[in-house]
């Protein structure tokens, strides 16, 4: 009970706290009116925390009773802000810097009024690091911090992020297929982010190389994804890279590298194709200076995955497979010089620095020489291949003089002719020695003496070549005395042994060229190809031209046999050992044989090209028989012409006849008995210069439609 005292005159009362006054003594005083009562304002008092849960800079609510205006609200010793005052409630912000809350403290006048425990208070978060300082897409982070077990949102570069483990100090989660920014959580208690952008690593993925084989520094285009960041390398080889994109990139094979894995690496992260490296072929050594015909030697590297070799554009062939650094090519007649070497793998070509400077080996093929001026010496010519003015050669070892004419020919003079036995003839271009050619000095300027003619046909015609025929034919042109007047002269002069031995020579000489041609002919349709398209008949051109000169030249030896004979005075028909009768016969008689040879050889061969296309046949065709049987009458034309009856006429050939085989004799017997209707059909006409309207035999002795000039008509 709450009592109140007042003192009035001396005397006391006493007012109980019920209101009723008790008189203490003294005089009773006058009765009086208490002053107003004054109403003591009732404590404030704080009750709950609106949100339940709150953090920094979080706006909130507190209820209870008794606010005053003026009143402060703390949370430890951190003053809220924005307050606003109602009797039940006090609305206010908490501050950002508050980073922890034990207690709201309520102040009135700067005097503690009320206290309230806080147990909803959620700390900031905060981020110190990420683990890995980047990432792929799928693969996991982790944020380490502090206050993360309350995140509720995790974002990167605005986009919300699903968290997989939350901890108060980390949490964890996948990155996901974005792009980089900002890593950034969220809480009730505020939110936090790392201080830098968050790295989303794509690492670069290889698709395809282009081309997927290549040599040392070849540029080669790589195509994938995520490569504009990208490091590139062969196995342990850097690539350099000329061209960098994101979806494509160009770089260089490093030298030495080798076939295995490419890669495009950033962060160590990465992927790989195949990719082959082809060894590069290096040709370190190379002469500068080579004979050709001959083999060119060369060392360098990787030299066994070389395909191909050529030097210009003719190919050369090895003698045998190259090894890794060495190989030895053959080079053939046709090799150019002054070209480099170029070495072909993989369809790609390596050639050497320098070109070969490539002396052609001198090939020597024929020799052939005739009688000199005036019957001094001989005269000839060398025919080969590759032949300069600065080539030499040696005939038996001792050098000859000789003048260039071009690279087929040279021509040479000797005071005497060859000695009659096989000797070597060589030619030599500065160190480079040709092969060396055997000539029989014997065989008289010809590459061949009769015996070995027999051979030749015996072999097909092997053996007997181009150079050599062409050879032959000019030796045989370059006789003396086969001008048809000297031949004629040389018969009529052949009145005693000496004249007459010298007419028998000439008459085996031209005979033994019937031969020699005949063989001639055999050896050159041999060497042709069969067939008669235009590239076959091309290829058999130069045979061809060689095999129409060896045909006009044996119809030229037939006419000049005839006009040897028909020269004859009448006494030196006489078949002895004088007139060589027999033997010009049988060396006729072999050639003739060998026709069916050439027949044979010539079957299914073509020269020419076009409407010009001549079987070959037809081209070598001579007939022999008619052409002697011409000469066999010029052999007797004087008898033929004095005849004014048959039986006188045989009664002078029969005994000159004597000395030829049986079946050859007959065969004379019947050419001269072809003309016994002419010998008795102009005997009454004769005028002692001979039978006139024979249509075989003229008096000049000349086959009909023969010019003299050595034509005739192939039969």
């Amino acid at each position: 009970m709450r009592v109140t005292t007042w003192s009035v005159s001396g005397a006391n009362v006493i007012v109980a706290a019920i209101g009723v006054a008790i008189w203490l003594g003294g005089a009773a005083p006058a009765r009086a009116e208490p002053p107003p009562a004054t109403e003591t304002p009732a404590a404030p008092s704080l009750q709950g925390i609106a949100p339940a849960e709150f953090g920094a800079g979080a706006t909130i609510t507190i209820t209870g009773s008794n606010f005053a205006e003026g009143d402060a609200v703390l949370i430890d010793a951190i003053a809220l802000e924005d307050v606003t005052v109602a009797p039940g409630s006090i609305t206010a912000t908490v501050p950002v810097k508050t980073k922890s809350a034990k207690k709201l403290i309520l102040k009135r006048a700067k005097k503690k009024v009320a206290e309230l425990a806080i147990t909803g208070f959620v700390k900031a978060p905060a981020l110190t690091s990420a683990s890995p300082k980047f990432a792929a897409p799928g693969e996991v982070v982790t944020l380490k911090g502090k206050n993360l077990d309350r995140v509720t949102t995790l974002t990167l570069a605005g986009a919300p992020v699903k968290v997989d483990e939350l901890g108060a100090t980390s949490l964890r989660f996948t990155a996901p297929a974005g792009t980089t920014g900002p890593l950034a959580v969220k809480s009730v208690g505020g939110e936090a982010a790392l201080k830098k952008d968050y790295e989303i690593f794509y690492a670069p993925v290889l698709t395809a190389a282009s081309p997927a084989a290549a040599f040392e520094g070849d540029s080669v285009t790589l195509t994938g994804a995520h490569l504009g960041a990208a490091k590139f390398k062969l196995g342990s080889k850097p690539l350099k890279a000329s061209e960098q994109g994101e979806a494509e990139a160009t770089v260089t094979i490093a030298k030495g590298a080798k076939s295995g894995d490419l890669k495009a690496e950033a962060r160590k992260k990465g992927s790989a194709v195949a990719f082959t490296v082809h060894p590069t072929p290096a040709l370190t050594t190379v002469p500068k200076e080579v004979g050709g015909p001959g083999t060119l030697k060369v060392s360098g590297k990787n030299l066994d995955f070389v395909t191909t070799w050529r030097l210009g554009q003719v190919t050369l062939t090895p003698e045998a497979p190259a090894g890794k650094s060495k190989v030895a090519l053959t080079l053939p007649d046709s090799a150019p010089t002054d070209q480099p070497l170029v070495a072909v793998s993989q369809g790609r070509e390596f050639a050497s620095k320098k070109p070969i400077a490539v002396v052609k080996t001198p090939v020597v093929e024929a020799m052939s020489y005739w009688p000199g001026p005036e019957g001094k010496g001989v005269e000839g010519e060398i025919r080969g291949r590759e032949l300069t003015d600065k080539t030499r050669f040696t005939l038996a070892g001792k050098s000859m003089k000789t003048s260039f004419v071009d690279p087929t020919k040279v021509t040479f003079a000797l005071t005497k002719a060859p000695k009659a036995a096989e000797q070597a003839l060589q030619a030599k271009t500065g160190k480079y020695k040709g092969p060396a050619l055997t000539v029989d000095g014997a065989a008289e300027g010809y590459s061949a003496g009769p015996a070995r003619l027999g051979e030749i046909l015996a072999a097909g015609g092997s053996g007997y070549t181009l150079a050599a025929i062409d050879a032959d034919l000019e030796v045989s042109r370059r006789q003396p005395g086969r001008g048809t007047e000297p031949l004629k002269a040389l018969g009529r002069a052949a009145t005693g042994p000496e004249g007459q031995a010298d007419v028998a020579a000439a008459g085996r000489r031209i005979a033994l060229d019937l031969r020699r041609f005949t063989v001639a002919q055999v050896a050159l349709c041999a060497q042709m190809t069969a067939g008669k398209t235009p590239a076959q008949a091309e290829a058999n051109a130069a045979l061809g031209d060689a095999l129409r000169a060896s045909q006009k030249h044996m119809l030229a030896l037939a006419g000049q046999l005839r006009d040897l004979w028909s020269g004859l005075p009448l006494a030196a028909t006489a078949s002895d050992a004088s007139t060589g009768l027999a033997d010009v016969d049988a060396e006729v008689a072999a050639a003739a044989a060998a026709r069916a040879q050439v027949e044979a050889a010539c079957k299914n061969k073509f020269v020419g090209s076009g409407k010009l296309l001549s079987e070959a046949g037809a081209v070598a065709r001579v007939d022999l028989p008619a052409l002697y049987g011409e000469a066999i009458k010029g052999a007797f034309a004087a008898v033929l012409a004095a005849g004014k009856t048959w039986p006188a006429v045989e009664g002078e050939v029969t005994p000159r006849l004597g000395g030829l085989p049986p079946a050859r004799k007959k065969l004379w017997q019947d050419v001269l008995k072809a003309s016994k209707s002419a010998v008795e059909g102009g005997a009454a006409a004769t005028t002692g210069k001979g039978a006139r309207g024979d249509k075989h035999v003229e008096p000049q002795g000349k086959p009909k439609g023969d010019t003299g000039k050595g034509k005739g008509k192939a039969g």
